[in-house]
């Protein structure tokens, strides 16, 4: 199995951030602005996540795409963002709320 170095957060801003930015309208066009619970957005992320592993597994087992990845992966990307920044707007989080 070929192995990935973790490779920090040095490119995000260059060349994952307008993949998330894009993510985040494709999302709204989609679905419109939400409103659910902590635990209904978790469900939605853990369904995301499904789907990434999948991919995964796709790459790995039957010769899928790897893009099929990079996509499944902003997805979760850009939901996890958005819960963090519902946590933070509604600063629900315990410690330094800043």
């Amino acid at each position: 199995m070929e192995q990935y170095k973790d490779m920090g957060l040095q490119y995000f801003d260059e060349k994952l951030q307008p993949d998330i930015e894009k993510e985040n309208f494709r999302q709204i066009a989609k679905w419109g602005n939400q409103t659910h619970s902590m635990f209904e957005w978790c469900n939605y992320l853990t369904e995301e996540l499904g789907e990434l592993a999948k991919a995964i597994a796709e790459h790995e087992y039957r010769d899928g795409e790897a893009k099929d990845i990079y996509d499944e992966a902003i997805q979760v990307a850009t939901l996890s963002i958005k819960i963090a920044m519902m946590i933070r707007d509604k600063k629900i989080f315990k410690g330094n709320k800043d």
